[in-house]
């Protein structure tokens, strides 16, 4: 994360505050094929995907999910995928069942699919990639799992049936051309075949299982631990593979991370000492409550400059980090100037001052945020956060010197 999103967000609780507040959503669509009229039945795909839907709802997923689905009914569930990936932040499509590839291009086999033709395939099959471009367009987090290199006649059949001008279907997926902000994992390498498995699950779907939801733990390492599974229980037969191009690191379940050391307690202040704070400080919080109000949360986005040499003066620490002012007048315009309306609320009862001699103190109060975007498919920004400003005295009023966030809700 570059440090002006960082900006963005510490000089109002805006971009990261608003996914901490009001957590990104993440929505799954699953699909299992295993049923099919011309290709006989697999024995697990179904299974696959009734126990990894189930496994990411455990954790958080909205699940859109369906099996042994035909075109209409698989054109349906991407339809309905996409509406509900509208304001997410995460899109995860995992897909059991027959795949294949034709001139490097991947599709997913309906179950309803007769693909005695090679000139069939556009009709009878869906393009994986026009998934993933749905997925791209709407989230800036997209994750792909395809279990869907079982041994295919369809690709047999296609091929017997090719000409010199048709193109030939492979056993096997082919990895993408491009990818934005995206992970696809495959079950197993480029163009080779995957086992549908003996037990309930594919050797797959069964290691995914296993390390989805260990907390902390990166998609890149959990792709190590499946493979590893894998290896170990096809021996050797099948290597799973990823290819990705994720700008964040990204977590199936967040780790709790440890314990932070408790600071030591601060020697209380001789009373004549707090007797002198209470009175450089406290007789000033009505301005300093003013001056929350009718600045920071409220600044004139018109004079954007004049707005943040009054709030912030010529620099400010935000998360430790030191901004110039013009910097903060970039980053502010720029946010602004997607919304056709906000509001910044402090919750009443909720300021509380700590003093630090006759010209500093910290404010910290609860803070209510409210984003209508002017483009109608995006989502409204709301929710509220603990702000932490440190301030000083100048001449022309109280200025902000730090400034930190937590989101609440």
């Amino acid at each position: 994360m570059g440090r002006l999103a960082i900006l963005a967000w510490a000089f109002l609780g805006l971009l990261l505050l608003s996914a901490d507040a009001e957590p990104a959503r993440r929505v799954a669509l699953v699909i299992g094929n295993g049923t099919y009229a011309e290709a006989g039945t697999l024995a697990n795909p179904v299974n696959d995907a009734l126990d990894i839907a189930d496994k990411l709802r455990s954790i958080g997923f909205e699940v859109i999910e369906g099996n042994d689905l035909g075109k209409r009914e698989l054109e349906r569930s991407i339809g309905e995928f996409s509406d509900a990936l509208q304001g997410a932040g995460v899109g995860l499509f995992y897909y059991a069942g027959h795949g294949l590839q034709v001139d490097g291009r991947n599709y997913i086999v309906p179950v309803d699919a007769r693909l005695d033709m090679p000139v069939k395939l556009q009709l009878e099959a869906v393009p994986i990639d026009e998934v993933l471009d749905i997925m791209e367009q709407q989230t800036k987090v997209s994750l792909v799992f395809l279990d869907a290199c079982r041994n295919n006649p369809f690709a047999r059949s296609l091929s017997r049936t090719a000409t010199t001008r048709s193109a030939t279907a492979l056993a096997g997926l082919a990895q993408f051309d491009s990818t934005r902000g995206s992970f696809i994992a495959f079950s197993t390498a480029p163009g080779a075949v995957a086992m549908d498995g003996t037990g309930r699950n594919s050797p797959f779907a069964a290691a995914l299982l296993r390390h989805i939801a260990e907390p902390g733990q990166s998609i890149n390492d959990m792709m190590i631990a499946v493979r590893r599974d894998v290896v170990s229980q096809t021996r050797e037969g099948q290597r799973p593979w990823e290819q990705g191009s994720l700008l964040e690191r990204f977590e199936f379940v967040p780790g709790e991370g440890p314990a932070p050391k408790p600071k030591p307690a601060a020697e209380p202040a001789p009373a004549p000492q707090v007797a002198a704070l209470e009175r450089s400080v406290g007789d000033d919080k009505a301005s300093i409550e003013q001056f929350l109000r009718r600045d920071y949360l409220t600044p004139d986005t018109k004079t954007m400059a004049e707005t943040v040499k009054r709030i912030y003066g010529a620099s400010a620490t935000i998360f430790g980090t030191r901004y110039d002012a013009d910097a903060i007048v970039k980053v502010k315009t720029d946010w602004f100037a997607q919304w056709s309306s906000w509001s910044l609320g402090l919750e009443p009862g909720s300021l509380e001052i700590t003093p630090h001699g006759e010209d500093r103190a910290d404010a910290a109060f609860a803070m209510r945020y409210d984003y209508v975007p002017k483009d109608k498919s995006a989502a409204r920004l709301t929710g509220k956060a603990r702000v932490t400003l440190g301030l000083v005295k100048a001449v022309e009023g109280w200025r902000i010197e730090s400034e930190t966030s937590q989101a609440t809700q």
